[in-house]
């Protein structure tokens, strides 16, 4: 078990309440005035260390017992100022373009059935103006670091086309992991070779033909996946730059205009079905989606602190909040068709439960009589919209 005394769950408490109830910016001062703590008092907690994978796998666990898979993606984060650790430039996905600022590097897990994403770990990324020093190594290390830990949740990384590299993929996978990723489309791919032996000295030939993407050898590819305007394709091939062999999988897609748009998927687990390949693909965008709540509804961006631990709490405890809120709101949600997850209503819900409990505590009103009547029910629902 996570080894948390009784000061650390209090605060933990009080301020995944407050990140789900403030409004204005996340930071010391303004939280100050939802907290029953000072903004000093937060400041030093926000200074402490706390194990957010560990405590994330146990929220985890409370959770539908489901098959899941680990999305890994670094997102932009937008800083001002000269003296923050991490500034320089980095990728922005929504601009297009390299920006100044901060990047972090997410960790999440996905539900197969439950198709969202529950936060686990996120770090700062620190480039080094070292000549021996990697990004991809830096990033494959996040993981190697905890292997025994993230081996809780699943055995599968998933991870977009930039990390479809060996330096990424070669540690990952001698660890025992999976990783299923995405592949440019010009892509070395080659077929395992199916000529008889010639009988000539020398080693046999293993390789057979490069793969052609706009035309695929039917002996090596089958049918998988088929629906109105896609087709999908899946054979053992070699890639060259990852140095081993892989399950392909070819998605051919007709578009609107007439084009037709191939994306080429891979998993190292060559046994792994075309079909499951793909799901599990798509279901890495979900990490997208805890970025973008953590940024719009529990101040992901707001942080003004010049300390590396208080920038790594900001950083998690947005992300963590979230997944609070769905554990709390989503997945304890007892029907089968489950409501939309709305953030902007549950801090709304939260907001007004707050704004309830001052009034009763400044006019020294009991709150118990009212407690979970229709009136007050009503209240707290106020303001809340759908999804």
């Amino acid at each position: 078990m996570l080894d948390i005394n009784k000061w650390e769950r209090d605060f933990m408490i009080e301020n995944l309440k407050g990140l789900l109830s403030f409004r204005g910016r996340n930071n010391f001062t303004n939280m100050s005035r939802y907290l029953r703590y000072n903004e000093a008092t937060i400041r030093s907690w926000y200074e402490k260390y706390f194990n957010y994978l560990f405590f994330n796998i146990e929220l985890i666990k409370t959770l539908k017992d489901e098959l899941r898979i680990i999305a890994f993606d670094p997102s932009y984060v937008s800083k001002s100022g000269q003296l923050t650790p991490g500034l320089g430039y980095f990728w922005s996905g929504c601009d297009n373009s390299t920006k100044r600022g901060l990047e972090i590097t997410g960790i999440a897990s996905v539900g197969l059935e439950s198709k969202t994403a529950m936060h686990l770990e996120a770090h700062q990324t620190f480039k080094s103006e070292d000549e021996s020093f990697n990004l991809l190594t830096f990033y494959a290390n996040l993981i190697l670091s905890n292997v025994e830990l993230y081996k809780q949740v699943s055995d599968s990384v998933v991870v977009d086309a930039y990390f479809s590299r060996f330096t990424f993929v070669d540690p990952i996978v001698e660890k025992g992991f999976i990783v299923i990723s995405k592949l440019a489309k010009n892509a070395f791919l080659r077929y395992r070779n199916t000529e008889p032996p010639t009988g000539k000295r020398g080693r046999p030939k293993v390789y057979g033909e490069k793969v052609k993407f706009n035309n695929l050898d039917q002996r090596h590819f089958t049918l998988c996946f088929k629906n109105e305007n896609s087709e999908a394709f899946e054979a053992e091939v070699h890639s060259k730059s990852l140095k081993r062999w892989i399950k392909c999988v070819v998605v051919v897609t007709e578009l609107d205009n007439g084009k037709t748009r191939r994306e080429i998927l891979f998993s190292t687990d060559i046994n792994q079905s075309g079909s499951a390949i793909i799901e599990r693909y798509r279901l890495r965008f979900q990490i997208e989606f805890l970025f973008r709540d953590a940024k719009q509804f529990t101040g992901l961006t707001h942080c003004q602190a010049r300390s590396k631990n208080k920038i790594h709490n900001h950083i998690n405890m947005s992300l963590t909040a979230v997944s609070v809120a769905k554990a709390l709101h989503y997945f304890d949600n007892k029907t089968e068709e489950k409501e939309p997850f709305s953030l902007s209503s549950i801090k709304m819900l939260y907001f007004n439960r707050n704004y309830i409990q001052r009034i009763f505590k400044g006019f020294g009103i009991a709150p118990e009589p009212y407690n979970n009547s229709e009136q007050m029910l009503q209240i707290e629902r106020f303001g809340c919209i759908a999804a």
